[in-house]
């Protein structure tokens, strides 16, 4: 999978609130819908992005999501 462009996904852009770049590698952002679930708006999230969060999660979890809480 290639890299990501936040803008693309709210939910996403909003929890890289330390990150500068326009494009993320795909396994980061994994790393990041992992680390900071909890300042996900479930609510908020588009089809587009739950889509991809289980792409991210198919590839690089090995179809297991494990979200701090």
């Amino acid at each position: 999978m290639s890299n990501i462009n936040r803008s693309h996904y709210p939910e996403l852009n909003h929890i890289l609130w330390d990150i500068h770049q326009k494009f993320i590698p795909a396994q980061l952002a994994f790393v990041f819908y992992e680390k900071r679930w909890a300042y996900i708006s479930q609510q908020k999230l588009l089809p587009k992005e739950k889509k991809l969060i289980a792409r991210l999660t198919k590839e690089f979890g090995q179809g297991v999501f494990m979200p701090a809480i």
